[in-house]
């Protein structure tokens, strides 16, 4: 494992200001026990803004051989056990697609995880091709939604022909890759003229993550890049992709998922979230709220 100093994927630039110090003591620690939703352990490196365009990041960062095979050993059973609050989330991500993009046709959904939205849009009779780079989720997606198509392996690795699809969905999946500008690009070949890319990814603007500053549960390791809409609306227009709309995300979990999640952090807070995790019936109590996040609908214009 090593960690690498990266420059900004908006601008280019090597000039960064510190912004929230590391909070994990020994960044040697095996990078696996702080990623995905069944992390041991929570926490984040240092995370910098980019003095020439504004851009949040981590940096430096695990390195790319890291993320790789992380990810591919990924086996992420606290994310595929709230099905329910998953579904509902898949739906209102397919409401948010069809409102573009009403005229059903081949999608792609980059990062597809354990495939709630590629049933969804497939039931929806969307022609679905789901990518996802963990092995353990590709599985979980087959036996999920069976008729569609899944791609294992990273997005930068794959080779569809150019004009495959009429909408790419990146749903929680551009904070983690190692270059957003390499996936952009990669996706933009794929889709057809006038296609549309769908994207949710953390807004370090938002009001959320403003208010919660250092302790924003948004930060997280395995968080790459931290957008804003200026800074996302940037790198898409150089890319060739006109930004649309944009709205704040909101979340569906139980309450006992939220308590999971909060004992992953040392101290006092993380033992007591950890013991009322063990009352069963807090599962069955649901809450919407907002973490900081944003959803994106940009077409492609060149």
């Amino acid at each position: 494992m090593t960690l690498t100093t990266v420059p900004c994927a908006v601008c280019g630039g090597t000039d960064f200001a510190l912004i929230y110090p590391a909070t994990i003591a020994d960044p040697e620690a095996d990078p696996a026990l702080y990623y995905s939703s069944s992390r041991t352990l929570a926490g984040y490196l240092d995370i910098v803004r980019c003095r020439w365009c504004g851009l949040l990041l981590t940096n430096p960062r695990d390195d790319d051989a890291t993320l790789a095979r992380v990810y591919a050993a990924l086996e992420d059973i606290t994310y595929d056990v709230e099905d329910d609050n998953r579904l509902r989330t898949a739906l209102a991500f397919l409401e948010w697609v069809e409102r573009f993009q009403p005229q059903r046709g081949r999608l792609l959904d980059v990062g597809c995880a354990s495939g709630m939205f590629v049933a969804v849009a497939d039931q929806a009779k969307w022609q679905v091709t789901g990518l996802e780079v963990s092995s353990w989720a590709i599985g979980r997606a087959q036996q999920r939604c069976p008729r569609a198509t899944f791609v294992t392996g990273l997005v930068e690795d794959q080779h569809f022909a150019p004009a495959s699809f009429d909408a790419i969905t990146a749903w929680d999946v551009l904070e983690h890759v190692h270059s957003p500008r390499d996936a952009i690009r990669q996706v933009s070949e794929w889709l057809t003229p006038q296609g549309w890319l769908f994207l949710n990814v953390p807004d370090e603007r938002s009001w959320v993550a403003r208010l919660m500053g250092r302790r924003w549960v948004l930060l997280l390791r395995e968080h790459l890049w931290y957008f804003s809409r200026e800074t996302l609306t940037e790198l898409l227009t150089q890319l060739g992709f006109e930004l649309v709309h944009a709205r704040m995300n909101w979340v569906h979990f139980s309450v006992t998922n939220v308590l999971v999640r909060l004992s992953q952090y040392p101290g006092w807070l993380g033992r007591m979230a950890q013991r009322l995790a063990q009352q069963g019936w807090l599962r069955r109590i649901v809450v919407r709220f907002p973490m900081g996040e944003i959803t994106v609908a940009a077409r492609r214009i060149v």
